[in-house]
């Protein structure tokens, strides 16, 4: 595991919203994330919650008076999610109630005819990107603008929003090569995203806690190193599977099954990277105090100390809120990624339901990242008053390590282009 990062602050790279611009009568293609979980016996969309993320930036664009085109992905070929986008265009026709047509073609002769015979206000939607070749290539970002996909669909519009944070960190022809030709532009799930991830890490909100839970042990400690080192946080809370890698690393016992665990995932690595943290770091980093265990079928609370060999940690304690509590009391904004405990089984998702309650209670800016996260907070009508729910996964964990999102950087080389464009288009409507 990589340890040496650049001292760097956390920042939205410089792009340019779609608010600045109208888009009535324009070709507008709008990049969107309606990736979805699929029934596999059916092939049934069964979930709606990105489809409808974007339906304020759609909404915006018919009221202008746009000729929407979405551009769009669903699953990675070869897996049983990757499906064509007609059912997509259904399910966001009944939402929106208006038609959006469907085109099952991605390029080509006949999504140009459908483009020519595109009325202002109305919608199509092409087919699942992934099916062209193009799409996927691991070129450059400038390559991915020469592709016959790019340069089929750039010759028909004059316009291209990219509305889709949850795949900003895909180096994939639809996020990164229309950039290089067409004036670009954030769409509104794109700026409320960015909005929320600057508000956490801009540092103008201090102080500043991060609650890293879950199980995806090497991106969060790559993240809670980022975090620290480029000065991100003040405090960061660690639990979950994160957790009990810290406190191993801090020289408590969990049992031999944990033990056992480390070394079927290979996890020694991460070991070592938290020790190094908790060395470094020792004042910023909040550790678990008591943990919850499954004994005869209940939810146990013990403390460090009396952890039995076969016993396996399930969730944290209350003591351990009550730290937390103690040591965020006051501060302004927080991200939340990952639960605290296993919260799939009865009487251990009390950690992570308590932890959201408190955010909400000390009235703490949250920004929430992860799925099980996100369905809680929403399941207890947290949301709105924690703050933020964030779409993304790995966009977001991407992010969070200091690594360039492409379609972020893509969207930034075209700023300044993209602001001359609307400059000369501004003067042209005002002259007489």
């Amino acid at each position: 595991m990589v340890l040496s990062l650049p001292d760097k602050r956390l920042s939205v790279p410089e792009h340019v919203s779609m608010d600045e611009m109208r888009f009535g009568g324009l070709v507008t293609l709008l990049r969107v994330d309606i990736n979805s979980p699929i029934d596999p016996l059916t092939g049934k969309i069964i979930d709606h919650t990105r489809i409808k993320s974007h339906i304020p930036t759609i909404k915006n664009l018919i009221d202008q008076g746009a000729k929407t085109v979405l551009l769009a992905h669903q699953g990675q070929r070869g897996s049983q999610d990757f499906i064509s986008l007609r059912n997509h265009a259904e399910i966001l026709s009944s939402i929106l109630g208006t038609e959006v047509k469907f085109v099952p073609e991605v390029y080509g002769k006949h999504v140009d005819e459908e483009l020519i015979r595109l009325k202002d206000g109305e919608v199509l939607m092409l087919e699942n990107t992934r099916f062209v070749d193009d799409e996927t290539r691991e070129v450059s970002y400038e390559e991915h603008s020469k592709s016959p996909f790019v340069r089929s669909l750039s010759s028909r519009a004059s316009a291209y929003i990219n509305d889709a944070f949850a795949a900003a960190h895909r180096n994939h022809a639809s996020l990164v090569g229309f950039p290089y030709i067409l004036p670009a532009f954030a769409g509104e799930l794109m700026e409320a995203e960015l909005n929320a991830l600057n508000r956490v890490v801009g540092g103008n909100l201090r102080p500043t806690v991060f609650l890293i839970g879950g199980g995806k042990v090497a991106d969060s400690i790559r993240i809670i190193l980022r975090i620290l080192e480029s000065n991100s946080a003040d405090k960061v809370v660690v639990t979950g599977l994160v957790g009990n890698i810290f406190l191993l690393a801090s020289g408590a016992r969990l049992g031999k099954k944990m033990s056992a665990y480390v070394a079927e995932k290979g996890l020694e690595d991460a070991l070592i990277a938290a020790r190094k943290i908790l060395t470094e770091y020792s004042s910023k980093v909040v550790l678990p105090v008591d943990i919850a265990v499954e004994r005869s079928g209940k939810r146990v609370e013990v403390d460090l100390q009396s952890v039995a060999e076969d016993d396996s940690v399930m969730d944290i304690g209350e003591r351990t809120i009550s730290i937390v509590r103690d040591e965020i009391s006051g501060f302004r904004t927080a991200f939340m990624r990952g639960p605290a405990g296993v919260v799939e089984k009865p009487g251990f998702e009390v950690g992570t339901s308590k932890l959201l309650q408190l955010l909400a209670d000390l009235k703490i800016y949250t920004v929430i990242g992860g799925g099980h996260t996100r369905i809680m907070a929403e399941k207890m009508g947290l949301v709105e008053k924690l703050g933020y729910a964030s779409t993304g996964g790995g966009a977001l964990l991407t992010f969070l390590s200091g690594e360039p999102l492409p379609a972020l950087v893509a969207l930034s080389q075209a700023a300044q282009r993209t602001r001359l464009f609307v400059k000369k288009l501004d003067a042209r409507v005002e002259r007489p």
